[in-house]
């Protein structure tokens, strides 16, 4: 289990975890949660995992939602250029700056509604954030798109060898049907192209799945979370 620093639920993997074996694997991840200050684990099932639920059931986990993950995510990938279309007065560009760091940030939370003790600890954590946002060997680069200078969407895209991975798409609800997450795209797509690596990848969930179907996305498996709760 590779700890993020984030507030959000930890993501753990059952790799080489048997049906037999999962209560004991889920119990050393509690073990660790616990130490580590992680209220939450969310159990990432790839397809080829999936034969496990009913034993992570059995141990008490939940198939949901939690703040930043949906309990289904696509796995979609993109090989061409998407056919997005870009609102009129929507401006998209690569964070620069503390302030829009922070707003990005704001627009994130008020997307997946994260609950009030989350928001206080990103906000607490974000100058931290922001200095390992900068550092030279981060392979993320965060999107923000903004309306008559206002923020309103943010996206994320993780360089990787053979292909830009995107996560964190928000729109804010009075900023959607203006072209903003589409444009979102179209800017990491632009990212991929430019550095040589003409592929994208997404974690697509209820909402945008139908979005990025539109522009071209393809369908090529999907994971599924499990929720572990963690009580002291």
């Amino acid at each position: 289990m590779l700890l993020n620093p984030h507030p959000s639920a930890q993501v753990v993997e059952p790799i080489g975890v048997s049906a037999d074996a999962v209560e004991g694997a889920v119990e050393s991840a509690r073990r660790v949660a616990r130490e580590r200050g992680k209220p939450v684990l969310a159990w990432w099932l790839a397809p080829e995992q999936q034969h496990l639920e009913a034993s992570f059931e059995t141990a008490g986990l939940v198939h949901e939602d939690t703040p930043g993950f949906e309990a289904v995510e696509n796995a979609m990938v993109l090989l061409k250029a998407p056919q997005a279309r870009t609102g009129p007065g929507v401006d998209v560009k690569q964070t620069a700056t503390y302030d829009e760091f922070a707003a990005a940030a704001r627009v994130a939370m008020e997307v997946f509604d994260y609950p009030e003790p989350m928001r206080a600890h990103v906000i607490a954590d974000l100058p931290t954030r922001w200095e390992e946002y900068g550092a030279p060997s981060n392979p993320g680069r965060q999107f923000i798109a903004s309306i008559d200078g206002r923020v309103v969407g943010t996206a994320f895209a993780a360089l990787g060898a053979a292909g830009v991975n995107l996560f964190g798409g928000s729109v804010l609800e009075e900023a959607r049907g203006r072209g903003v997450y589409q444009a979102l795209i179209a800017a990491r797509w632009e990212t991929a192209v430019a550095r040589g690596t003409p592929a994208l990848t997404v974690q697509a969930g209820r909402m945008s799945k139908p979005i990025v179907e539109k522009l071209g996305f393809v369908a090529v498996g999907e994971a599924h979370l499990y929720v572990d709760t963690i009580s002291d």
